[in-house]
């Protein structure tokens, strides 16, 4: 045993010499006080033969390639075939030309990209590898013209800023613009981790060296563009790193004019496309040079620059591995995970408690989807085929001698992707008669909408503080975020008594049976993770378990803690939103509570409906836009034809949704005559719920909600319809400004929030908006002026009639879009008719694709078609 002790002893002492001395040797060769995750930080010389040797850090290529467009056919193929042939980690893209911003999957990398939001011009990307793409902490598309991503790395961060600078040909406004936007952003990245700005700058800084920024081996005379890269670089203290090295101008230029080879003995090359980092972080590059023999078809060299990387080592989520569940439609695998459900489950009977209960449930559904719905790991169908890739790699060697040969075998891959991509549409066609033929409407209009070009695309923003400055940092993004959401359901809130007396039938198993085959398959989950298709598999008696669990907790009115959290994610309402107010939040939550709420939900819509208005049709059964749009359509014209004039007001109404009172709204609730434990349980509900903003895979702090009714939640539509309903009968009860219609006063026609004041003089509409405006906001709704318009229907001009609403005059229009539809005060249904007409051309447009195909049958091309295509003229 001491023996054994001695040797211990002995080993750990031999361990700490170890580290004294790497201690040291470090201190001697690395005077900057941080270890670089892309090597060590460096002085003045590229040269210097102090060096610190990490063997751990591997060597990453990153390239930079100016491609001219990635919009063609093939483009992203071969890009990532030359990323593969020179081993590149990472590729920054000038001229990416896709629209839009946000990133995409493509065979083994993940594709980053920022555009215009329509226009195919100009554009940036970064192509990353998929063993480095968990790195990528944060994305940020600033414009066409230049992006962000954030990796993390040990033991700083790493961040790259892709650009693509405007030519000479552009005013010196906007060239000056592009240098200090990217200024200001490099600015905001914390001095300590490393900075890349890499990309085309259309700039040439020549040979010879400027400060400790330009080195000496340049290429040309620099330019008036050339000074402007010369100060951005020193200003910040960036190296320009394509300067340093050593190299024959084969392996220095970037670019080759047109003009190039024009005249015998004319050589026009520059070099214009360069990476820059971080002066401290300089000795981390060990090369960077051009490969001329790489082929994308442009005129620009791909640059290649090589560092030194110790990327961070992360835990797998595995809250964010992909399921498949498509495979239940299987019917062995959905037997299986029926079986599986059905064992994990035997012993739910046997504990008393609820939450205990429910967490049972929780684990075993995980079980299910982690051991049979797991994703299989087979690549997305390409068009792209192996012939066409090898003619690539054919067209890269005859690149740079045998120009002709280069053309024909260029013209040679441009016809076999056309033929690539018609016999794509082919097999797309197919699977939209095969899926015709299985009824399965849902693929059948998606596959359409994705050959058309009209299957939505998320979009990726950016968020500016109140200086309109973008936010980079992604701690400070999701504070922003939460201090938003906060303010915006911030209410002095008090606790609200419920009557004592708690009626209301207990829940049966058949109500619980209905709601479930009434669940939408699809959706996505909450926090807990449960999904309504895994919920589905339940067998009767479990069924009959999950009754007693909702009546355990529809007559206790406790609900489990957990149900009570939602996740709201956000999605730009519009291109180029900035501020966090141009946003939706949507809320997510879990599926068992929704799955409660809808039997709750039933109970409640038969008060709902004996209650509300009939000139309410938002959220009733039977009624839609439709609807209400007819019923406007049909008053107003019978109004003109009486030569009764109508002076309407179009109400917007500020974040309806988010400022229902919770006290007020449980007053409502309890006068409708609701069953107690139905009140019980929304109090709770609406009391204690919380939620986290979820930012990048990150979520913030919890936030608590204090007004507003719940988003995503079943109930909510119908809380809704009672709160607008008390606010109307309150502000109208005894008012006689409207018009007459059958006997009856008529002044409103609402779709939920989307309100219509009318009256037949302008001092009705006045003294109707004035109740409606003092009560609406006695309820916490505030009128929004700038977006409330005024309008007056007459066959005569009537002129000098203002509307006033807080002091403010009402903006009065000669149009105005209602529920989709354009409404004019001529009452001139012309400019919709044109309207209609315009948004039938173009769906046909967008259609004409699959009819004028061989690959359909003509009795779809004509009948199913036309039936989608004229849902987007509807």
């Amino acid at each position: 045993m001491q023996k054994e002790t001695s040797v211990t002893t002995a080993l750990k002492a031999f361990k700490a010499i170890l580290v004294f001395i790497h201690m040291v040797m470090i201190t001697l060769n690395n005077n900057s006080g941080v270890s670089s995750p892309i090597g060590s930080p460096g002085g003045a010389s590229m040269n210097s033969d102090v060096t610190i040797k990490v063997p751990f850090k591997q060597r990453t290529k990153i390239g930079i390639w100016n491609v001219r467009t990635m919009a063609q056919p093939g483009k992203i193929q071969n890009a990532i075939q030359e990323m593969r042939r020179i081993d590149l980690k990472i590729l920054g893209i000038s001229e990416m030309r896709w629209t839009g911003a946000n990133h995409c999957d493509i065979e083994d990398f993940k594709v980053y990209y920022s555009g215009l939001p329509k226009k195919l011009e100009y554009g940036v990307g970064i192509i990353v590898h998929k063993s480095i793409a968990p790195k990528v902490r944060n994305f940020v598309p600033i414009n066409e013209r230049i992006m962000l991503i954030q990796m993390e790395a040990a033991p700083v961060n790493i961040n790259i800023l892709q650009v693509y600078a405007p030519t000479s040909d552009h005013t010196e406004e906007e060239i000056n613009y592009f240098y200090t936007q990217i200024a200001s952003i490099t600015r905001k990245i914390p001095k300590k981790e490393v900075l890349i700005v890499m990309g085309d700058f259309n700039a040439k800084v020549g040979q010879g060296r400027t400060g400790n920024h330009i080195g000496p081996h340049g290429l040309g005379e620099r330019n008036k563009q050339g000074d402007k890269l010369s100060s951005f670089a020193g200003e910040n203290d960036l190296v320009i790193m394509n300067t340093f090295f050593e190299l024959p101008p084969r392996r220095l230029y970037t670019w080759t004019s047109p003009q190039d080879g024009k005249k015998e003995g004319l050589i026009v090359r520059n070099q214009i496309d360069y990476v820059l980092i971080n002066q401290r972080y300089r000795n981390s590059c060990k090369s960077a040079k051009t490969y001329p023999g790489a082929d994308i078809n442009s005129d620009h060299n791909l640059l290649v620059a090589e560092f030194r990387v110790q990327w961070k080592k992360l835990k797998t989520n595995q809250s964010n591995k992909p399921y498949d569940y498509r495979k239940l439609k299987n019917q062995d695998i959905k037997k299986r995970a029926t079986e599986m459900l059905k064992k994990e489950l035997e012993h739910i009977k046997n504990s008393p408690e609820t939450d205990v209960k429910i967490d049972m449930i929780n684990t075993a559904i995980k079980k299910v989807k982690t051991e049979v719905l797991v994703r299989d790991p087979t690549k997305k169908k390409s068009w792209m085929t192996t012939e066409i890739l090898e003619l690539m790699e054919e067209r890269r060697m005859k690149k740079q001698h045998d120009k002709s040969g280069y053309k024909i075998i260029n013209t040679e891959i441009r016809r076999k992707i056309r033929e690539a991509k018609e016999l794509e549409l082919k097999e797309k066609c197919a699977e939209i008669e095969m899926a015709q033929r299985r009824y399965d409407s849902f693929n059948v209009h998606k596959k359409v909408r994705e050959i058309t070009g009209k299957l939505k695309k998320k979009t990726v923003g950016k968020l500016e503080n109140e200086q309109g400055e973008i936010i980079i940092d992604i701690n400070e993004i999701k504070e922003t975020w939460k201090n938003y959401v906060e303010e915006l359901f911030a209410d002095q809130r008090n606790e609200h008594e419920i009557p004592n007396t708690m009626t209301g039938p207990d829940i049966l198993v058949q109500e619980v049976e209905a709601a479930i085959r009434s669940m939408k398959d699809g959706k996505a989950p909450g926090p807990d993770e449960v999904q309504t298709e895994i919920l589905k598999l339940l067998e009767e008696n479990f069924i009959i378990e999950l009754t007693n669990i909702y009546n355990n907790i529809y007559n206790s009115g406790i609900i489990p803690h957990h149900w009570l959290k939602s996740e709201f994610i956000v999605l730009p309402k519009k291109q180029g939103a900035k501020r966090c107010s141009d946003y939706r939040t949507i809320s997510l939550m879990s599926h068992m509570l929704k799955l409660f709420l809808k039997i709750i939900h039933k109970r409640l819509y038969r008060i709902c409906e004996e209650q509300v208005s009939p000139t309410q049709f938002g959220f009733m059964k039977g009624l839609g836009t439709r609807d209400a749009l007819f019923s406007v359509q049909v008053l107003f014209q019978r109004c003109r034809d009486m030569n009764c004039n109508i002076f309407a007001c179009f109400i917007d109404y500020q974040k309806a949704f988010d400022k229902v009172k919770h006290n007020k709204m449980m007053e409502v609730l309890q006068d409708s005559g609701m069953d107690g434990k139905d009140l019980r349980i929304i109090k709770n509900l609406y009391w204690n719920q919380s939620a986290t903003i979820k930012i990048n895979q990150e979520n913030t702090d919890e936030i608590k909600i204090l007004q507003g009714v719940r988003q995503g939640c079943i109930i909510s539509p119908l809380i809704f319809n009672l709160y607008s309903e008390a606010i109307f009968q309150e502000a109208l009860e005894n008012m006689e400004e409207g018009i007459l219609l059958n006997g009856k006063r008529v002044n409103n026609f609402r779709y939920a929030d989307d309100t219509i004041i009318f009256a037949d003089t302008a001092e009705g509409l006045q003294h109707l908006m004035d109740k409606v405006t003092n009560i609406s906001r006695k309820y916490g709704l505030e009128v929004n002026i700038s977006k409330t318009k005024s309008m007056i229907i007459s066959k005569e001009k009537i002129e000098g009639v203002q509307l006033i609403i807080n002091n403010k005059v009402v903006e009065r229009v000669k149009t105005f879009t209602y529920l989709g539809t354009t409404l004019n005060e001529d009452w001139d249904h012309s400019q919709e008719i044109k309207c209609r007409i315009e948004k039938a051309r173009s769906a046909f447009n967008n259609m004409s694709k699959l009819f004028k195909t061989h690959n359909l049958t003509v009795n779809y091309s004509t009948h199913n078609l036309t039936v989608h295509y004229s849902k987007h003229i509807i």
